[in-house]
């Protein structure tokens, strides 16, 4: 088994938060035709040596994850705007509807389970610290991207607990736009969420500003490599 299955297999067998608060929160390993990845977002973009990692929110609720058959909607509006950010920010990805392994790009979440009830009930802060724990620390450390973002109040919490960034704002309205330089030179952004709602708290024009940042920085990454 590599090391990237054994990440998979990490996510599936994982029931902590489900076995914490049963009715709240499901494994996707429950369905059969859950796939084979760390992320199910990473059906998209999910480059195994990436310059970017993405860390948002969450996949859904039960419904959603049952109708799409583990994988998104191809005209799921949070992925619709990424796709434009990564354009802005100089990233050239194919649209979600697309599975594209060539764009240095891996995208993952806060939380790898899915929520019971509505798509927008609330994600407990419990579940993002054991996610960040168990499962995106050992991702990082895998795909060790020189570039992370952290995405919405979630994401954020995601990565700041995975770099130990304690000094760094708790909540994405003041940290967003900000960029941080850990020990090992990763270059870690809090940006604000890019669904509906998100881009109403950091409007439009400022989340442009924010991945044209981004851009630049997985730029140099890129350049470094090639050097």
């Amino acid at each position: 088994m590599t090391e990237f299955e054994e990440l998979i297999a990490a996510r599936k067998a994982c029931r902590i938060c489900v076995d914490r608060n049963p009715g709240k929160i499901r494994s996707c390993a429950e369905f059969d035709f859950d796939p084979e990845v760390v992320s199910h977002w990473e059906l998209w973009l999910g480059h195994r040596t990436p310059q970017l990692l993405v860390v948002g929110q969450d996949f859904g609720n039960v419904r959603y994850f049952v109708r799409c058959r583990g994988r998104d909607e191809p005209d799921n509006k949070t992925n619709d705007n990424l796709y434009r950010l990564l354009s802005a920010a100089g990233i050239v990805v194919e649209h979600p509807s697309q599975c594209d392994r060539r764009a240095p790009v891996f995208l993952t979440n806060s939380i790898l389970c899915i929520k019971e009830g509505a798509m927008n009930a609330p994600i407990r802060s419990s579940w993002i610290d054991a996610c960040s724990e168990r499962h995106l620390l050992p991702l990082i450390s895998h795909l060790r991207p020189p570039v992370v973002v952290g995405m919405g109040n979630a994401g954020w919490r995601a990565v700041r607990a995975a770099f130990a960034l304690e000094e760094a704002p708790q909540r994405i309205s003041r940290a967003a736009g900000s960029a941080w330089v850990v020990e090992d030179q990763t270059r870690v952004f809090a940006v604000g969420h890019c669904g509906p709602l998100g881009v109403i708290n950091r409007p439009w024009p400022q989340q442009l500003a924010d991945w044209r940042r981004i851009g630049a920085a997985v730029s140099v990454a890129s350049r470094m490599v090639a050097g």
